[in-house]
């Protein structure tokens, strides 16, 4: 495993602050010792304010990941059952505001937002380390607020620390928040201070100037400015600091960290002294069922942990199809991102004696899967795998979808899908549309939490999810008619094994994600999203 750097855990005294918005942030006593007078003073203070903000970060990575992934048309919920840890609410879209995920999520960015304007308020611009403080306080900044405007529309905007009385905000104005995300990116990009690697295989956990750049280019295209996201994507590519990885199979496992494609990961280590804080329960989640499934540890799955492993986020067939659609059946970045069963089959794998698989078509994620060599088994599966924010392949199709929305360079366009086509072993393309860079997006970064939001910002989303949930697979075995296994044995999916007649996306309703009940009940000043009330 690659060597890591260690971030300390340290929680500031006025980051422990901890509410469930951003309205009633400093309503609780402070718990810590650290008083805000004589902190932020010094380099290291700067430094340990600034690590509140990358541990904070983190703590988005699990909801997002939840909420992003199980909205999309990209995976099932999955689980021990059909209403497993509540996931089957967000696949069938029949969730509401007190939808814990939601809820998490939108607190957790607010605490980064408070955690960057602790920063921006009290770090002072006397030295370089400060001000490198300051840079990626406003890019965390402007990370947290791309997420809370493309899921929630308008959540108050926050660019300073809030006073006693002046907690509760309403919503934000649109152009308001997203001319923040704008300044603060723009700022930190101009400012000097940002961290730039020395080369193509160099690598740092900081955020670089290339991320920063590559954030602003994706809020230029979440905003519809196509023009201004071409050019600051074309200066990413430009700058030749980053590559295509070439071992796909990878490219979300322990083996692919700290790789030339990476712009942006949170960093774990593996510390046998420290369990509890060297992973993210992610993996616990996505690892196969391994109470389900019978194992032969002499096959060909040897190497891949098979204990506790919770079985969530299973492939979809719409997903696997499009996957076969582009590259058939043996597809390289197929066979890297989703196996069948019949290929675990192959590895020594199988659905043990008498066990059904609730939402299992036949397919298993392989693209996140935890190594036995890298894992420990304490309450539950853990493993220090880095959480990857953005990689390369993503600013090249974002790159693409700039030009040919903004009437750009198509020569380019064409130039930077079909690098990532090569990657993934597929002819290049004679030219380029919308239509491919949506198909690329789609295969190249399944599940990894952008088909939501790219669905809805395109306006496809009505029609593409507007089925999703009403009817659910299952992996189980030939039974007769009373419900007993006909002998002998055989597995079957029954793709519609559970129905759900009104599961489905709405329009005009799930664009967005209702504000979070508790943020409602403290907050009288916001108005809730349409058709949550």
């Amino acid at each position: 495993m690659k060597t890591k750097y260690i971030l300390s855990s340290l929680f500031l005294g006025v980051c422990l602050l901890c509410t469930t918005a951003c309205v009633d942030k400093l309503d609780i006593g402070q718990h810590g010792v650290t008083n805000v007078d004589n902190f932020y003073k010094t380099d290291a203070d700067a430094e340990e304010a600034v690590i509140a903000c990358y541990n904070e970060w983190k703590t988005t990575y699990q909801p997002a990941f939840w909420l992003k992934n199980l909205l999309s048309d990209d995976c099932y919920s999955g689980g021990e059952s059909w209403d497993a840890a509540s996931g089957y609410l967000l696949t069938t879209y029949r969730f509401d505001a007190s939808f814990g995920n939601i809820g998490t999520l939108y607190q957790n960015l607010y605490n980064v937002i408070y955690d960057a304007n602790m920063i921006l308020e009290n770090v002072a611009e006397d030295s370089d380390i400060k001000l490198r403080a300051r840079a990626e306080a406003k890019v965390f900044r402007a990370m947290a607020y791309i997420e809370l405007i493309s899921l929630w529309g308008t959540p108050p905007l926050v660019d300073h620390v809030l006073s006693m009385g002046n907690y509760a905000l309403p919503n934000g104005d649109k152009q308001a928040l997203w001319n923040l995300v704008n300044t603060d990116l723009a700022e930190a990009i101009d400012s000097g201070h940002l961290t730039e690697k020395a080369g193509v295989n160099d690598w740092t956990y900081r955020i670089t100037k290339q991320f920063a750049q590559a954030l602003l280019g994706k809020a230029y295209i979440y905003q519809g400015n196509y023009g201004d996201a071409a050019i600051v994507l074309d200066e990413v590519i430009s700058s030749g600091k980053y590559d295509l990885y070439s071992d796909f199979e990878n490219i979300q496992t322990t083996k692919g960290e700290a790789n030339c494609e990476s712009l942006f990961e949170s960093n774990y280590v593996y510390d046998a002294n420290q369990v509890d804080n060297m992973s993210d329960m992610i993996w616990v989640y996505t690892n196969w069922r391994g109470d389900r499934l019978s194992f032969d540890m002499a096959g060909a799955y040897a190497s891949v942990y098979t204990n506790q492993g919770w079985g969530f986020f299973n492939p979809t067939k719409e997903a696997y199809d499009a996957f076969v659609a582009e590259e058939g059946e043996n597809g390289y970045r197929l066979n890297a991102s989703i196996k069948t069963y019949e290929q675990i089959k192959a590895m020594g794998v199988s659905l043990a004696d008498g066990q059904v698989m609730p939402d299992n078509a036949g397919l298993f994620s392989w693209k996140y899967r935890s190594y036995n060599d890298d894992c420990i088994q304490l309450y539950f599966l853990r493993c220090p795998n880095n959480l990857r924010a953005m990689r390369y392949a993503e600013v090249l199709l974002f790159a693409a979808e700039a030009h040919i929305q903004g009437g750009g360079d198509a020569g380019k366009a064409l130039e930077y899908i079909n690098k990532v086509r090569s990657r993934a072993r597929l002819e290049p393309l004679p030219a380029v549309t919308m239509d491919d860079i949506k198909k690329e997006r789609r295969l190249e970064l399944w599940m990894e939490g952008c088909r939501y939001q790219d669905l809805v910002r395109w306006g496809d989303a009505a029609t593409v999810l507007a089925d999703r949930g009403k009817e659910r697979p299952q992996l189980d075995w030939v039974r007769d008619d009373v419900g007993n296994i006909v002998d002998p044995p055989t597995e079957v999916v029954n793709m519609a094994a559970q129905k759900n007649a009104d599961a489905g996306f709405q329009a005009g309703k799930h664009e967005l994600l209702p504000f979070p009940t508790a943020e409602i009940n403290v907050n009288g000043s916001i108005t809730q999203n349409p058709e949550y009330e």
